[in-house]
């Protein structure tokens, strides 16, 4: 043991059986530094680099050991064998760069080598694989280092000794691996197991997690790196080396090809290599000189050349001065006048500013007004609608009534007559107990109306005058008006609560119209630019179907005349007299004051709301009596007829109602055409009337003359009282332009009267007669259709009977007409 030198506890790392990392090789020991300084040649740097820097410093050169010389020397001896083909094969660490020079010069010899790819080994076996690689039968070499007194152990024989299996080592043994161990580390032999991943194994991660000494595991050993290979190790630095070379020289020509570009945008030549210093500055760009320094002599001139000329140069010159002084004072004096204008616009401007912000803020309020009442009319709009769809189904109701309940007494009657003239022995149409009820109303309510024709005939002291089939039928029942009352009072008081909640200026018609005439009186030109006088009667038609929500014009009750309405009124004096309302309060006291404005025909004339009513009548009033009449009008009732045509002269009076003129209200009042709407449904309910109400049968003499007489003159009159109803209709103006259809009517009841006995023919044809009217067209036409019905009664009066005797002045009298008509 005194031979060897007390060994060094230096911390290396321990193989361990972790196959999942590679430990990292334990540091050399520090090498020897030669302190001794050396001249450095001088060295050319090129254009650009920075090496200059990094080689000021003190060079450092390590001394070799005698060791180092002798592997050395080993090692060249190693280079003259010839290499085995494998000798390297085992390698997967180090890629082989053997120069080509030395492939040529040297023959490869076969040499015996143990490998070890793809084993795994224990940590003895791993020691023995170390030497594995460099047994040889080279016996020459031990001898020599023997010599030399080299240390008697050699690492293959210590391997040889480890790796036998079952073989417990020794003290000296384990020494001797030591000593090896730490001989290779001395010479720089020990190559550290790499970390890269070999095919088949586990990855091992980079962060270092891979030294933990926790984990167990192998370590698998695929080669290991021989003294041999020291050589290859310095041909692969020196390539390193030339690699950086190459990279410096690189990158300062990058750094030139940069510069370019630059160099050429200053000199602006891509062709030419400068100087970016060198280019020459710009030319200074000189201003053209003030008009009053210019030379005296225009261009293309000589210069005065003599003391007179450039004295003319110099008046002439003085002149243009003159000149252009003049003209630039008369340009001050412009300016300055337009300055004073300028600023008396401005002064006129700011004192406008009051009295425009004032208008400003009233317009602001009128838009608001506006917008919250287009907003309460779109909130009231469905109710008013259902109010309006409920009345009309209530009238609707009571037409229908009376109209089914006059058809069905027509139809008992007519059963009734036809079976007196029935054969004798006939069977009887079977008595039914509703067949007798509306016989017995029907004859109690014939009884109440001769009963207020004699009381009224009483009171005006003449005798009654009244033909069968004259009076109308309207009377209800106790149940039925009962209930129509009931109706009519639940809409009357919905239709009273449905404005309840706004107030006073959205309320109704007077205050709408209150509010748009304290506009029309204080902002004139706001309400024409607003387009308040257009938008007028849209704002007001909601609130006129409100208050007509249960009128009637055809029926008895609810009939009032619109024109003595509330709405009416307030609106025939829109304008003209001024309406102050409670909310009014911010109006001023000259508004108050102020006088009534005096009307002329020419204010009329240019009043803007001069058709402000027309309008509304045709937008509001028309449209409501045409759905009167479509649903809720019999046409058998002659009073019905007269008011509805009132309500028609009345539409056709409005200015551009008549469809021809071309007055200036002829587009605002709506052309008419709510009134041809209105005439068109009237005539189709009279034609609908024509066809089912108008019955006269024809019955045998002895039944028209008999029991079936009062049943015959009752269906005579009832279609006379059709054609007084058609007649009045028909009445000028001819709005409803119902003449043919007169006459078809006139035709028929013609036709079904002379199937009649010889005096009911002349009294039917003396009623037709009398009921045409006075003049016009429609009676010469009508009388000629008469007359023949007369005519034909004449041949079959017999002039001896005495019977016959008023039927032949009725007769002759119709004649006469028709003569006299012609």
């Amino acid at each position: 043991m005194s031979l060897f030198r007390k060994p060094k506890k230096i911390q290396r790392r321990v193989f361990c059986a972790d196959d999942d990392e590679d430990g990292d090789p334990e540091p050399p020991p520090p090498p020897i530094i030669s302190q001794k300084k050396e001249n450095k040649p001088i060295k050319n740097t090129p254009l650009l680099s920075f090496a200059d820097e990094e080689d000021d410093g003190e060079v450092f050169k390590v001394k070799k050991s005698s060791q180092s010389k002798r592997l050395a020397k080993r090692r060249e001896k190693e280079k003259r064998r010839v290499p085995d083909g494998d000798i390297n094969k085992y390698d997967n660490n180090i890629t082989e760069e053997t120069p080509e020079t030395e492939d040529a010069e040297e023959k490869q010899k076969s040499k015996k080598k143990v490998t070890l790819e793809g084993l795994i080994l224990s940590g003895r076996e791993a020691l023995a694989a170390d030497g594995a690689g460099d047994i040889s039968d080279d016996d020459a070499e031990e001898e020599d280092e023997d010599s030399r007194g080299f240390h008697r152990y050699r690492a293959e024989s210590v391997r040889a000794a480890l790796a036998q299996p079952g073989h417990i080592p020794d003290a000296a043994l384990i020494h001797a691996a030591r000593k090896t161990r730490q001989q290779a580390r001395e010479l720089g032999d020990f190559v550290p197991i790499q970390s890269e991943a070999t095919p088949g194994s586990r990855l091992i991660r980079d962060d270092g997690s891979g030294d933990d000494e926790d984990e167990d595991g192998r370590i698998q050993v695929r080669g290991l790196e021989l003294p041999s290979d020291k050589p290859k190790r310095g041909t692969a630095a020196a390539a390193s080396e030339e690699e950086l070379d190459s990279e410096a020289d690189e990158w300062e020509e990058q750094q030139m090809q940069k510069a370019m570009p630059a160099i050429t945008d200053i000199t602006d030549e891509g062709n030419v290599e400068l100087n970016p210093f060198a280019v020459a500055p710009p030319q200074p760009c000189l201003t053209e000189a003030p008009a009053h320094l210019r030379s005296l002599v225009g261009p293309g001139r000589a210069p005065p050349s003599t003391a007179q000329e450039l004295l003319d140069a110099l008046k002439t010159r003085v002149e243009e001065l003159r000149q252009e002084r003049a003209s630039t004072a008369r340009q001050r004096e412009e300016w300055r006048e337009r300055l004073l204008r300028a600023a008396r616009v401005r002064e006129a401007r700011a004192a406008r500013r009051p009295r425009l912000a004032a208008a400003y803020r009233r317009a602001q309020a009128a838009r608001g007004y506006i917008t919250d009442l287009v907003e309460c009319l779109d909130e009231k709009m469905p109710q008013l609608e259902a109010l309006e769809a409920r009345a009309l189904a209530m009238h609707r109701r009571r037409c229908e009534f009376l109209v089914e309940r006059r058809r069905a007494d027509v139809r008992d009657q007519a059963q009734d007559v036809l079976a007196l003239s029935a054969r004798p022995g006939a069977a009887k149409p079977v008595e039914s107990e509703e067949k007798t009820r509306r016989a017995a109303e029907r004859e109690g309510r014939r009884r109440a109306r001769r009963l207020r024709r004699e009381a009224g005939a009483a009171a005006a002291g003449a005798p009654p005058a009244h033909r069968d089939g004259d009076s109308s039928d309207d009377s209800l029942p106790p149940a039925e008006r009962q209930h129509f009352a009931h109706e009519a009072e639940a809409i009357r008081r919905m239709s009273a609560g449905l404005f309840a909640d706004a107030l006073a200026a959205w309320r109704g018609v007077r205050g709408v119209c209150a509010r748009a005439a304290r506009w029309r009186r204080r902002q004139p030109a706001l309400y024409s630019d607003a387009y308040v006088a257009d938008c007028l009667p849209r704002l007001l038609a909601p609130y006129v179907r409100h208050e007509l929500i249960l009128w009637n014009p055809l029926a008895d009750e609810d009939n009032e005349d619109y024109e003595k309405m509330d709405w009416y009124k307030c609106l025939m004096m829109y304008g003209v007299r001024s309406e102050k309302l409670s909310s009014d309060s911010d109006e001023s006291s000259d508004d108050e004051d102020a006088e009534v404005p005096v009307l002329s025909e020419d204010a009329i004339r240019e009043d803007p709301d001069l058709f402000l009513v027309p309008t509304i009548v045709n937008k509001v009033v028309l449209p409501k009596v045409t759905e009167l009449v479509e649903q809720a009008w019999d046409p058998m009732s002659v009073r019905a007829c007269v008011r509805l045509r009132r309500v028609l002269e009345r539409g056709a009076s409005l200015p551009g109602a008549a469809g021809g003129g071309g007055g200036a209200g002829a587009g605002t009042a709506g052309g008419g055409g709510a009134l041809r709407r209105l005439a068109a449904a009237a005539r189709a309910r009279l034609q609908a009337a024509l066809n089912a109400d108008v019955f006269l049968p024809a019955l045998p003499p002895q039944v028209v003359e008999g029991a079936g007489g009062v049943f015959w003159r009752r269906c005579l009159g009832a279609g006379v009282r059709l054609l007084r109803a058609a007649l009045a209709l028909c009445a000028p103006p001819p709005t409803l332009n119902a003449d043919a259809l007169v006459l078809s009517l006139i035709e028929t009841l013609c036709c079904a009267a002379g199937a009649a006995p010889g005096p009911q023919m002349a009294a039917a044809a003396a009623a037709l007669a009398e009921t045409l009217p006075r003049a016009g067209t429609l009676r010469a036409a009508a009388l000629q259709r008469v007359a023949r019905l007369a005519q034909l009664a004449l041949s079959r009066l017999h002039s001896d009977n005495p019977l016959h005797l008023k039927a032949l002045e009725q007769a002759r009298g119709v004649l006469a007409e028709a003569r006299a008509a012609e």
